[in-house]
């Protein structure tokens, strides 16, 4: 059975956020609640009974000596509930599960245990670490509803949001033991069907490219959560990579979360370095570019954070690297098609030679005599010591 726990996801947002935002992060860990909670729980739900319901608080035990939840359960059933649904009311002191609709006539005891197991699974999850994951979750949602929030940060909230629930589907596989009754159970509460064949569901969601992200905005969809817990049972989390993958496309310019947007930074200043990088062909070094790369934090002699360009980049990402590459490129007004080839010559070398050319003819004025020079330039790129 696989290991459970975080994401990488999960802790690398949560560093961010925290270098980011100290005070704001420091302020959303959890703390205990008044009684309003309970008030509100008596007044609007049927309260599961441990005797009266005994069957019931086995499988949700079960679901806790898995997950290796010691805190006393609370059960309840919501009286104004539409359809199936299971959800967990976090409080750090007990677990409080509020199941609503016909929940529990769908379900068999395992399947009750695996939707016992992703619910306890979020409480797991909030408490870890001190309660940073339950931090970084409650700072992105408060930044949601907040019209000045970049879209970075709207990015980062969707995907963490659905990388929470894979991990608690993960949670749900390892309270039952059982990837079928997993997803059976999950397609139950979904659908509402009573019978559900969990290996015809499985043949589907292997169907489906995951190249293409999720797009879900809470939960990522049912065939992307079947499809994990497949590759987390058969691979472990040697998955978490892949699987983190099909939440968002990676450095995309056009759809960044708050990792993308660091690790898009790395890719700039690397190329950069590369630009002004002594004793490397296709290097601009007048004192303009010296100047530009400054503006980028690089500095020659300095080390560059990654040496090789990604070979997947959306669209406005290799547009937006080529204008950086045309900005070095005509930095001096003196380089010429000396300058301009040196930085074709590195544009071709990292990948990113056509976006370049297309940049060229549409940003500089250049005749077909210029443009000749500029190629036999790129061909032969200078070495500048």
């Amino acid at each position: 059975m696989t290991v459970w726990g975080p994401l990488a996801y999960h802790r690398d947002v949560a560093t961010i956020l925290e270098r980011e935002n100290p005070v704001a992060f420091r302020s959303q860990y959890p703390t205990v609640p008044t009684g309003e909670l309970e008030q509100v729980l008596l007044r609007q739900t049927y309260r599961v009974d441990p005797v009266a319901h005994a069957e019931v608080h086995t499988a949700v035990q079960r679901a806790a000596d898995a997950l290796g939840v010691v805190l006393p359960i609370e059960i309840y059933v919501d009286e104004q509930g539409q359809g199936a649904n299971a959800e967990l009311v976090f409080v750090p002191d007990r677990a409080v599960l509020v199941l609503s609709g016909s929940t529990l006539n769908l379900l068999d005891p395992d399947e009750l245990c695996a939707v016992a197991g992703h619910e306890l699974a979020h409480h797991v999850l909030w408490t870890a670490d001190d309660g940073r994951y339950l931090a970084a979750a409650r700072l992105l949602d408060a930044a949601e509803s907040d019209a000045r929030t970049p879209s970075e940060y709207l990015e980062t909230a969707r995907r963490f949001r659905l990388a929470t629930e894979l991990v608690a589907d993960r949670g749900a596989m390892l309270a039952c033991g059982s990837l079928t009754t997993t997803v059976s159970g999950l397609v139950k509460v979904v659908t509402g069907l009573a019978k559900v064949d969990s290996a015809a569901y499985l043949r589907q969601a292997a169907e489906v490219d995951y190249s293409v992200p999720s797009a879900g905005s809470t939960h990522p969809e049912n065939v992307l959560r079947a499809w994990a817990l497949q590759e987390w049972a058969e691979r472990g989390p040697g998955a978490d990579a892949m699987i983190e993958a099909a939440l968002g496309p990676q450095l995309d310019l056009a759809v960044l979360d708050v990792l993308g947007q660091d690790r898009l930074a790395e890719v700039t200043r690397s190329l950069v370095w590369m630009l002004v990088a002594e004793d490397m062909p296709g290097t601009v070094r007048s004192d303009e570019a010296l100047s530009l790369a400054q503006r980028f934090g690089v500095t020659v002699g300095g080390v560059p954070t990654i040496t090789d360009m990604p070979t997947t980049l959306g669209a406005e990402t290799r547009t937006y690297l080529a204008a950086v590459l045309l900005d070095f490129a005509t930095a001096d007004d003196e380089g010429g098609a000396d300058d301009l080839g040196a930085v074709l010559a590195l544009a071709r070398r990292v990948g990113l030679g056509d976006e370049l050319l297309r940049m060229i003819g549409d940003e500089l004025d250049l005749g077909d005599r210029a443009m000749t020079r500029v190629m036999a330039s790129a061909d032969s790129p200078r070495v500048v010591r």
